[in-house]
C-alpha cells in the first residue's frame, strides 16, 4: 500500500481533547460508589477490572446518564475543528466514555461524519483495547494519537505506535496543526 498521508489515521481522546465534559468526576466517583456499594478510587479502572460483569453494565449506565446530561452543555475545544477538517487521513476517537454521549456530542457539532469510528464504552474498556483494535486495521507507524493523559501516552507507546503526542505539550491548537504538517511531510 503507498504511504501516502490518506492512510494516516487520527485518534483523538474526547474529554480533554475534544472538548472539557461538564462533570465533576470526584463527585460522580462518590455517587458512583454509594450506588454500587463499593468503594470506587478510579472509574476508569473499575471499568477496566469489571469488564463484561453485571458491575461493569451497572457502572456504565450510572455513568453514561451523566455523560449524556453534560454532553448537553458541553462545548466543543477551540481549534479542534480546524484540526480535524485540516487532516486528511482516517479519523477516530479513543476514549474512555460512552460512544452514545460522544455522538450525541458530535452530532451536535456536525462533526460525526467526520470520524470513521468513535471507540468507546460499552464495547472496550481500556485506551490499551481501543488503540489495539486501530493498529490491527492501520499500522502502528501510520496512528497519530493526541490525549491529555500522560499515562495513555504511555500505553500508546507501549504498543509501538510513532506518533504520541500529549496535549498538554502544545497549549494552543496552532502547535497541533504545525506538529501534524510536520509529520505528514
Amino acid at each position: 500500500m503507498e504511504d501516502t498521508i490518506t492512510n494516516y489515521a487520527l485518534v483523538l481522546d474526547f474529554d480533554g481533547v475534544i472538548t472539557r465534559l461538564n462533570i465533576d468526576w470526584k463527585s460522580l466517583r462518590e455517587e458512583l460508589s454509594k450506588y454500587l456499594g463499593i468503594r470506587v478510587v478510579s472509574i476508569n479502572k473499575l471499568f477496566e477490572e469489571t469488564y463484561g460483569t453485571q458491575t461493569f453494565w451497572l457502572a456504565h449506565e450510572f455513568v453514561e446518564r451523566h455523560e449524556l446530561e453534560a454532553v448537553e452543555t458541553s462545548e466543543l475545544n477551540n481549534g479542534i475543528r480546524e484540526v480535524v477538517t485540516y487532516f486528511p487521513g482516517i479519523k477516530y476517537i479513543a476514549t474512555l466514555q460512552s460512544e452514545r454521549a460522544v455522538m450525541k456530542f458530535l452530532e451536535r457539532y456536525e462533526l460525526l461524519n467526520t470520524f470513521r469510528e468513535v471507540l468507546g464504552r460499552p464495547r472496550f474498556a481500556s485506551k490499551e483495547q481501543e488503540l489495539k483494535y486501530i493498529i490491527n486495521t492501520v499500522s502502528p507507524g501510520r496512528v497519530i494519537f493526541i490525549d491529555d493523559s500522560r499515562q495513555n501516552i504511555e500505553t500508546c507507546r507501549g504498543l509501538g505506535i510513532k506518533y504520541c503526542i500529549h496535549m498538554r505539550n502544545y497549549p494552543g491548537v496552532e502547535h497541533i496543526i504545525k506538529l501534524l504538517r510536520e509529520i505528514l511531510h
